[in-house]
């Protein structure tokens, strides 16, 4: 029996979810089948796992083996119970795999009714101390938990405002494309610009935001919050179109505009997985073309990950990604499934503003974001393996070169490091720390990085600075991308030293530090990144007209 592909399918018919004290409960009847067996299929050997812990929820079936139905299916109810405290212990998205026997896995599917791809349904919402906990379908129609931070959109009346908004941008849409608009081009329709999480201000939105202001383009918006010390010192011909996160505005603009470029994926135009389908559906529809600027080179973690199927699905009838070099355009090609018609091969508009100080002599660490790490964060960022690592390539610094030492946490861990909650006030690296500046501010002052696999080693290293790898924990976080994830760097190609213990580390920063890079990681880096010249946002745009999204 092992030895054929055999693989349990739980498929719901319909199902009720509820919540009690610290438990939610997902009830619902279903249809069972061991596929790649005939024998049937023994509830009393199933168990419910996510891809990275066991036992995650406790299973009951009404009946352990069910109505027998065509087809070798059967019909049974199940329960599915869920403790809060467990919950908030597991990544932000988890899709429940179905164990049989210890042996084979497989899924539940959100709805038997959507049988090839999910459409965006979700349950009821439960907030609990700031954490919103709910099932969800997910793309390719699998029961998913999400565990994440709540937002302002998991209340009633933020789901009010997504109807209205939705309401009224349909509304001003008909408007303009009929009486008033005719004959008009797309072209001159509404543009939505933004980057991490509709917040900042800094990175290839916001440079070519005002290439296009400046080169007459009215119809292009950007979102960002009012109170990004970034924007005070704009001149008013930039401020004029930008849209303040969260506004009525931002909402009628998300469902007006059909064309969205911005350096993050889709679902950073309003909340991160917001549980709203009215959202959903706007974010992942065909009719949406969007321009993916990058918020860093991804030549980095493959994008064969599991966690990385955002940046692989092409959603849209029009769907056009910037990258840096042929070699990275190979990347999308080979990994993501794209075509090489759909990719911008000009270099990230960021860089055309990138430049670092005379007499730069800052030694910067940061890590890359660990999705699986982040509800741990939230109950003790200190305990987690990302603060760990932080802490131990802060003392490998050399004594005499800690004062130098400025800590970037990650832009999605940054909250829990800010202000010493959790203990990290009790940290010798604490004084050091540093969020909600300007990650390119910072940059300027670089002499020295220090990360894992950030992509913010190609910002650093474009700028002059050196760069230092530490790939101690890179097996173990390659597992949790997703198996068959790896590093497209390596010993062959990587423009740094590749440390793996805090010997080599304090080794290489002396070696490094106040040093000039060599012409071998130059070359290496100039493979990957291959435009140097400051018109990488003239090259997008000219290709932006070419696809018909500007005049």
């Amino acid at each position: 029996m092992k030895d054929k592909k055999i693989t349990p399918l739980i498929a719901v018919l319909r199902s009720s979810v509820r919540g009690e004290g610290n438990r939610i409960y997902y009830k619902a009847t279903c249809l069972l089948k061991l596929q790649g067996s005939r024998s049937v299929m023994d509830t009393d050997k199933i168990r419910i796992d996510v891809p990275v812990r066991e036992n995650i929820a406790q299973i009951s079936f009404r009946e352990r083996y069910g109505k027998k139905m065509p087809k070798g299916f059967r019909l049974n109810e199940f329960e599915l119970c869920i403790d809060r405290s467990v919950a908030e212990e597991l990544d932000i998205q988890n899709k429940l795999v179905v164990n049989y026997d210890g042996s084979y896995n497989g899924r539940i599917l959100y709805s038997l009714y959507d049988l090839k791809k999910g459409r965006n349904r979700n349950s009821e919402v439960f907030i609990k101390d700031g954490v919103a906990v709910y099932f969800r379908q997910s793309r390719y129609n699998s029961l998913t938990l999400t565990v994440r931070d709540a937002n302002q959109y998991d209340l009633p009346e933020g789901q009010a405002r997504i109807r209205r908004a939705y309401r009224k941008a349909m509304a001003s849409k008909k408007k303009r494309l009929g009486t008033g608009r005719a004959g008009l081009e797309r072209s001159h329709d509404p543009i939505l610009m933004y980057e991490k999480n509709c917040s900042r201000y800094e990175e290839s939105a916001s440079v070519l935001y005002e290439k296009l202001i400046d080169q007459g383009y009215d119809n292009v918006w950007y979102v960002v919050n009012e109170d990004n010390p970034a924007i005070q010192e704009l001149p008013e011909k930039y401020r004029k179109n930008l849209v303040w996160k969260d506004s009525d505005r931002h909402l009628e603009l998300l469902f007006e505009s059909d064309t969205y470029i911005a350096t993050e994926s889709t679902e950073h135009a309003l909340q991160l997985r917001v549980a709203s389908k009215l959202v959903m559906d706007k974010i992942r529809s065909r009719d949406l073309r969007y321009v993916f600027l990058q918020h860093g080179v991804m030549y980095m973690v493959s994008l064969n990950s599991d966690m990385r199927t955002g940046f692989r699905n092409n959603d849209h009838d029009l769907q056009r990604t910037v990258v840096s070099s042929e070699l990275e355009a190979r990347h999308f090609i080979d990994l993501a499934g794209m075509k090489r018609e759909d990719l911008y091969v000009t270099g990230l508009a960021k860089f055309d503003r990138s430049f670092r100080n005379e007499g730069a002599d800052r030694i910067i660490i940061m890590l890359t974001w660990r999705r699986w790490e982040t509800n741990q964060a939230r109950a003790d960022v200190s305990e987690t393996a990302y603060y760990k690592m932080t802490e131990r390539i802060y003392n490998a610094v050399p004594d005499e070169l800690k004062d130098k030492v400025i800590i970037l946490p990650h832009p999605l861990m940054a909250d829990r490091f800010a202000g010493g909650e959790n203990g990290t006030e009790d940290s010798g690296m604490a004084a050091h720390i540093v969020t909600g500046q300007s990650y390119d501010r910072i940059l300027r002052d670089c002499d020295l990085l220090i990360t894992d696999y950030s992509s913010i080693a190609y910002d650093a290293f474009y700028r002059g600075a050196n760069v230092v790898f530490c790939w101690e924990e890179k097996d173990e976080c390659m597992q949790h991308y997703g198996e068959g994830t790896y590093l497209m760097l390596n010993r062959d190609n990587v423009f740094g030293d590749v440390c793996m213990n805090e010997e080599e580390l304090r080794e290489s920063v002396a070696a490094n530090y106040g040093r000039e890079q060599s012409e071998e990681n130059k070359a290496r880096y100039g493979r990957i990144v291959e435009f140097r010249d400051g018109r990488n946002s003239e090259r997008i745009i000219e290709l932006l007209k070419k696809d018909g999204l500007l005049d």
